[in-house]
């Protein structure tokens, strides 16, 4: 009866050893194909941003700042987390930051939303697409279609969204940048843009800033 019973448990047992082992051998090229992917679209993100969206002031003292606010916790709408990263300029005045793009592109979207106020939405030649929401008001002839080049000016930040077309006050001026990449099901997924902006903090488009208070 011992012997049967060793028998018997070797049976079982032996199987389920091999199932793991393939399955881990499974799990392992799963991880390494997701790496490499990963590396890849970090690659070409980099490559592809060419300017901070933000022009820099020749001729006033305004400056701007960001933070890693990667899935921070929004609550407008419903709980949510954050996926961009938030430029918050040091005057909380809308219309006087020149918004440049950050890549070459075609205008995918431009219009309100609900969330983003008045934004644009540009797919890059590899592909991705580069998010600016909370806009004041765009470049004079934008339209969707559009081929645009890196550090073409887009318009001004602002504090639009969060309503109805229109509304603004909601929150402090500031320029909102998302990165999507296409999934393997072909649907943009959301990247932090925060490394991507400080690895380009320092290439900037240069511009003579004008307050549009100062023509009232």
């Amino acid at each position: 009866m011992k012997k049967k019973r060793v028998r018997f448990c070797l049976i079982i047992l032996i199987p389920v050893i091999v199932f793991d082992w393939m399955l881990l051998l499974r799990m392992e090229q799963y991880v390494s194909d997701k790496v490499t992917a990963a590396a890849g679209t970090a690659q070409l993100i980099t490559r592809e941003i060419q300017y901070f969206p933000i022009a820099v002031s020749t001729n006033a003292p305004l400056s701007f700042d960001f933070a890693d606010s990667w899935m921070a916790e929004r609550t407008y709408g419903g709980s949510r987390s954050h996926e961009g990263c938030d430029i918050i300029t040091t005057e909380d005045v809308r219309g006087i930051y020149p918004v440049v793009s950050m890549t070459d592109g075609v205008i995918e979207s431009i219009g309100w939303l609900q969330l983003g106020g008045y934004r644009i939405g540009i797919r890059s030649p590899g592909g991705i697409y580069y998010y600016y929401a909370h806009m004041e008001s765009y470049a004079a002839g934008l339209a969707e279609g559009q081929d645009i080049r890196a550090g073409q000016f887009l318009g001004f930040v602002g504090d639009s969204g969060y309503g109805e077309e229109g509304t603004v006050g909601q929150f402090l001026v500031h320029l909102h940048i998302g990165i999507y990449v296409p999934d393997a099901d072909g649907e943009d997924a959301a990247v932090n843009p925060y490394p991507y902006l400080e690895a380009v903090r320092e290439t900037v488009i240069r511009a003579a800033y004008t307050n549009p208070e100062d023509s009232r």
